[in-house]
This record gives structure tokens, sequence and C-alpha cells, in this order.
């Protein structure tokens, strides 16, 4: 028996997770820069502070039965609460159907997701986790983004829960989970170089791509027989490297511009969110990501000068940005990342190389006086 219908009723169901999860982050992102409690008092009015019925709280339904005003005094809503609960639903919505269904990132274990639901009305418990992680990632992002966007400031509390949750997925479902473990263990296995058993090169010599799951990599590679043997310790040490670079990645840039420019450059959050972000991704996407993120936010700190009439702008939601479509190029990415990235003497050229670059242009450009 098939359920042709079964895709369709997941992907829904993600969508509906997903306006309730929104639903939450508006009031996430309302509170936790006030340092309010997210959890006291209930819902209300923030004119009458009368509070909000049951059917009020319903996402989607409750601000188009209002009509965008409060019932009590008729002062309207922003329609932000509504677009932020329809955004959600439809990136989890999109994002049950790209990572189950469609595959974009090539696992091999899912391979059969789809065919699997159509067969039997469900799909693995495997390809469910996997969807929740990538969900729980961008629901961080995203707050970390809006709070950033409001305020220019991104609280710990908010980076630190979702470091701490994305340490614990590192932990439990490490690469190359949703894979069977057999699938990666010739990678380990040493080769014959001119008589000599030597370590397999993860880097030049390999000529395959490694293979992908839930965390695209591991920390590091090839992995010795007491990590291969234990791999909840190989996914500690690739969150706990993953979080530790994107934390010191933007720490790093963050002084050497501030003492090329002399003045205040990025914050503290950023460094916490690429520090959060790392925990859920590794740090090879983590480095990656920032790149991309930099790239992304020229445009957003354009549309933000012209919302917010303000010049300077925030970083955040260009690296929340960059994480999403650093993950979702990873198949692409990945391929050519990797003739560099498990090579220790290139890994530390380009450190070197990428904070000199940095020092000297923030002198250039404080010279030049752009950065006034």
């Amino acid at each position: 028996m098939e359920f042709p219908l079964a895709e369709v009723v997941y992907v829904v169901s993600a969508f509906l997770i997903g306006i309730n999860v929104g639903s939450f982050l508006n009031v996430v992102v309302g509170r936790l820069p006030l340092e309010k409690s997210i959890l006291w008092p209930n819902s209300r009015c923030l004119f009458c502070l009368h509070p909000l019925a049951l059917l009020d709280n319903l996402p989607l339904v409750g601000w188009l039965m209002r009509r965008g005003r409060c019932h009590y005094c008729g002062t309207p809503f922003s329609s932000r609460y509504l677009w932020v609960e329809l955004f959600t639903g439809l990136c989890f919505g999109g994002l049950f159907y790209l990572d189950v269904l469609a595959n974009w990132q090539m696992i091999p274990f899912l391979d059969s997701s789809h065919s699997l639901i159509r067969a039997t009305g469900f799909p693995p418990w495997e390809a469910v986790v996997y969807f929740l992680h990538h969900a729980v990632l961008l629901s961080f992002l995203l707050a970390c983004a809006l709070c950033d966007w409001d305020h220019k400031a991104i609280p710990l509390s908010l980076t630190t829960v979702g470091t701490i949750v994305g340490l614990l997925c590192a932990t439990f479902l490490a690469w190359p989970f949703p894979n069977p473990p057999a699938l990666t263990a010739a990678l380990h296995d040493p080769i014959l170089v001119n008589g000599e058993l030597r370590p397999r090169s993860w880097s030049f010599n390999l000529k395959d791509p490694l293979v992908l799951g839930l965390y695209p990599w591991p920390v590091w590679g090839p992995l010795p027989d007491f990590l291969v043997k234990h791999s909840w310790i190989v996914g500690l040490l690739t969150g706990v490297a993953g979080a530790a670079a994107g934390m010191l990645l933007i720490r790093a840039v963050k002084f050497t511009f501030e003492k090329g420019l002399g003045k205040e450059a990025l914050g503290l959050g950023d460094a916490d969110l690429m520090m959060m972000a790392g925990a859920f991704v590794g740090w090879q996407p983590a480095v990656t990501a920032f790149f991309i993120g930099a790239i992304v936010s020229l445009p957003l700190g354009v549309i933000f000068q012209l919302v917010k009439k303000e010049r300077a702008f925030p970083f955040g939601p260009g690296l929340a940005l960059g994480v999403i479509i650093t993950l979702f190029l990873w198949p692409k990415l990945g391929p050519v990342l990797q003739l560099y990235l498990f090579e220790e003497i290139l890994v530390f050229v380009a450190i070197a190389v990428l904070g000199g670059g940095l020092f000297v242009g923030s002198i250039v450009v404080r010279v030049l006086g752009f950065g006034k």
C-alpha cells in the first residue's frame, strides 16, 4: 500500500510547527533584549496591558482575526508578528522538503527517505532528527538576526543556550550520522606508500569528496583508532572546535580592525552568534560562513540604512544568512575546500595571511579616511 500524499502531510506539518515556533520567536525577540522573562507574564497588549485571549495567540489566525488590533483598546499591532510567523512556517516546510524529500545535501542515507515515506507513510527517524537539527539552528539564527536588527545587540543568554544545544547535538549526532559508520571506515585506514603504511590524506591525495553527514565533516581527518571507536568524542570535539573557531575568528577580526581603525568595529554578540553556529555545523563551515556572511551583509546594510535611517548597521543578520547559505552550498563548496582545510600547513598559512591582510587593510581604510 502506497501513501502518495504522505509527503504533503509532512511538509504541511512542518509548516504548522514553524508558525508556532515563529510565534515563540516573536516573544523571544521582544523580551530577551530587554532582559525580560520569555515565560512570564502571558502575552498582552503593550498599550493597555490586557492579557490576550487564547484565540488571539494562535499563530497567523490570531492576528488576522483581530485584524491586527487589540480587541480591548483598538491599538494596532505590528504586522511583523504575522510575517515572522509566516516566514518561519515557510522555512520549516521548505526545510523539510529540501532535507528529507529532495535530499538537497546528498546524504547517502537519505537517498531512500522519499520512497520510504511513500511506501510506509513514515520517514526514518534519522531523517526527522536531521530536519529538526537544521530547524533548531534556523530558529536560533532567526532570533539572533531579529534581535540584532532591532537593537543592534544579540542577547548572550540566547547564544549561550544555542551553543549548549549545538554541543549536545554534536556529541550525540557525530559525523557521519545519519550514515552508518561502515560507509566511512575506509577513510581511516592507512595506505601503502613505497612499501610503508602511512595515514591516508584527506586533502590533496583524496580522489573522492568526503561523505557528508548532519555535521558535514569531522573536526579533522584521518581520525585515529581511538576516536573512530568513540564517535561521541569526535562529535564533541567537532562542536567545540566549531564554537571556538566561530568565536575566535570574529574576535580576531574585531581586534585587528579596532587596532587598525582606532575605533570599535563589530560587536561581541557577532562572535557569540558564530560560536553558536559553529557548535551546530563544525569549524570548517563556520569559517566559510563568516566570509559569505560578510558579502551578504553589504546589501543587507544598505536595506538597514534605508529602513532605519542609521549609518551603522548590524552584522548579525548577514552572518546568520551566511551560515544558512554555507550549509546548503556545502555539497558544492566542500569538495573544493577539502583540498585545503585538511592540510595543517595551509591552514596556518591562511590564518597568517588573513590576519596580516585584515590589519593592513584596516590601516589603509583609516589613512584614507573611510572609517570616519
